[in-house]
């Protein structure tokens, strides 16, 4: 529980909103320890949730050491469809703070800037971008700002979103472009020494060329597909504006249930 102002001190008079932080993991028993390590000893976060998503490895054993509350899959249902399952769990909390399981160089100090503009109302997301951590990384992540997989959002937001359980890696495209349809501020944050292993890394040279090649026709099937619409609600030239950390971004005023609609009758993540 986080007692806060927009001045980030601590105060009686000031409003009260809980945090929670929400793992989506698969086949990550090597590499969430680091993760949870950090979560766990944040003090501004209430709760830990671990969504497993269907691993064939020790995953879930891993996340009960650390005294978190872990929910297994008894099947893989992808991306989307483990982070709505974790939210669905938040009962208790204003705010979800989404982290991938595989993060280097997290700190607790990340995760408090990440969630302090959505707790503080200064914005209702906030998403992560690497910088100084490693060079492919920090690149991927400052041409391409929407496909973060760390941000802090307003539970009720995310859970309005619709279909978040079917686009797979365009989860994160899907809840970027339907926050700034809204015209919702979303604020780009700083995460300086944060970095991920590359899929090549993990799972060997050929294996994660395949896995990286799932992912991108994933999100590019999405992408695509949401912007030959003959009316999409965002424009590729408005999700390009941010660009300095910090960078408030607005929509241009397309209508809420044209992305409801559009969202509702994406394509089906295979």
């Amino acid at each position: 529980m986080l007692l806060i102002n927009r001045k980030n001190k601590m105060s009686e008079e000031d409003f009260i909103r809980r945090v929670a932080v929400i793992i989506p993991a698969f086949n990550e028993e090597a590499r969430i320890g680091a993760v949870l390590r950090v979560a766990a000893s944040t003090p501004l976060v209430s709760e830990v949730i671990v969504v497993d998503d269907g691993s064939s490895d020790k995953t879930a054993s891993v996340a009960r050491r650390f005294n978190v509350r872990t929910e297994t899959l008894p099947r893989n249902v992808g991306k989307g469809g483990a982070m709505l399952h974790g939210a669905l769990c938040a009962t208790g909390a204003d705010v979800i703070v989404f982290l991938d399981a595989d993060l280097i160089g997290l700190h607790p100090e990340h995760i408090e800037a990440l969630a302090y503009p959505v707790v503080s109302g200064e914005s209702s997301m906030a998403i992560g971008q690497f910088v100084g951590g490693r060079g492919v990384t920090d690149l991927a992540q400052f041409l391409v700002k929407c496909i973060s997989g760390q941000r802090a959002i307003e539970r009720d937001l995310f859970l309005s979103i619709p279909s978040v359980d079917t686009v797979g890696y365009g989860v994160e495209m899907l809840i970027t472009l339907h926050v700034s349809a809204q015209k919702l501020r979303t604020k780009v944050v700083t995460l300086r020494g944060v970095t991920h292993p590359m899929k090549e890394e993990k799972l060997g040279f050929a294996k994660g060329v395949i896995a990286r090649a799932h992912m991108y026709l994933q999100m590019g099937r999405f992408w695509a597909w949401y912007h030959l619409r003959p009316t999409p609600p965002v424009s590729v030239e408005h999700l390009s504006e941010m660009r300095d950390e910090g960078n408030v971004v607005v929509g241009n005023g397309s209508s809420q249930d044209k992305t409801v609609d559009a969202v509702q009758n994406a394509p089906m993540a295979r």
